[in-house]
């Protein structure tokens, strides 16, 4: 979702001494098909915010080198068309955080331009309008990550001025946030979330210029973290920062990002195995700081820039199909 933004994570450890990943040279041999769909009707945009409700996908905000954004665009898959909705009717900001629960969305955090930013805001689809709620209870930040379980949203990491590694929990039938534990691992901004069978697996990201490789799955029942395999080994490295992240038919995906650069390839993780296993790289222009949302059993992964070019394009991943490039 970058120092900028987010919307979802991975991390595994294996029941063996070693990771098993596969690393293939040959990017035809690998499964997975990318298909670019209807562009956003809106701006060209990197570090926006997403979220999913009753089967259609929202992105709110993000930034293009000279403006913030406000606008808010839903996307139908059934009809492959986006609808411009309500405002989002914060500051317009870069990096913030968004997650859905079960009948709303949720966005809040991010960075103006000016300030590093804490309030929080809830849509409803059925009316189209947004309610504010109450701030954030962390430090004002930006780059953060986010993910939804039923009715309770979580967020934490991010950047206030140092990284950090704070969680917590609102609770939309309270209508309020509590301090939950702290994830285990490193502190990091511009990581990545994804949920599977409400587990939510959070990781990659940078501190201190340096990525992340410590993966970890949250439990909302306990709410206690466990580490997974980290994401580097000897032989291959999922590692990267401002990822996107998606899951679909029970495994999680993380895509493009950057390493040393801006990167487009996509490895998928199964909790089943703990292992990490490559898919066919993201077939639009590498990029940082793109967005992605699941609907059904598909990925879709949206906007992101590559230094100075914004992007404003949408592609579908299929999972068990082989690449073709004619679609």
């Amino acid at each position: 979702m970058n120092g900028k933004l987010s919307i979802l994570a991975l991390t595994l450890v294996g029941t063996f001494l070693a990771v098993s990943c596969s690393n293939d040279d040959d990017d035809d041999e690998l499964i997975g098909n990318w298909v670019r769909v209807s562009d956003l009707d809106g701006k060209p945009r990197s570090n926006a915010s997403a979220f999913v409700v009753s089967g259609k996908g929202y992105i709110t905000g993000g930034y293009d080198g000279e403006f913030y954004y406000n606008d808010l665009w839903s996307y139908d898959p059934n009809v492959n068309a986006w609808t411009q909705k309500a405002d989002f009717p914060g500051s317009k900001r870069s990096s913030a955080v968004g997650f859905a629960t079960n009948s709303y969305g949720y966005v809040g955090t991010g960075y103006d331009g000016l300030n590093k930013l804490k309030d929080f805001y809830k849509y409803d689809p059925s009316s189209n309008s947004w309610t504010q709620i109450e701030d954030f209870p962390g430090t004002a930040r930006y780059a953060a990550l986010a993910f939804g379980i039923d009715n309770k949203g979580y967020v934490g990491t991010g950047y206030d001025g140092s990284e950090l590694k704070d969680f917590y929990k609102y609770d939309e039938s309270s209508s309020s946030w509590s301090s939950i534990n702290s994830l285990g691992g490193s502190k990091r901004r511009d990581g990545a979330a994804f949920v599977i069978n409400n587990i939510a697996y959070v990781g990659f990201g940078s501190n201190n210029g340096s990525l992340v490789s410590d993966f970890w799955a949250f439990d909302p029942g306990s709410e206690t973290w466990t580490r997974k395999v980290d994401t580097s080994n000897d032989d291959d490295t999922q590692n990267r920062t401002s990822p996107a992240a998606f899951a679909a038919n029970g495994l999680g995906y993380v895509a493009t990002g950057s390493t040393s650069g801006v990167g487009n390839t996509t490895w998928e993780y199964d909790p089943s195995t703990n292992d990490w296993t490559q898919r066919t790289s993201f077939e639009g222009s590498s990029r940082e700081s793109a967005c992605a949302f699941s609907i059904g059993n598909y990925g879709y992964v949206l906007t992101g820039n590559s230094g100075s070019s914004y992007f404003d394009d949408i592609w579908v991943f299929h999972p068990n199909e082989s690449e073709n490039d004619d679609d």
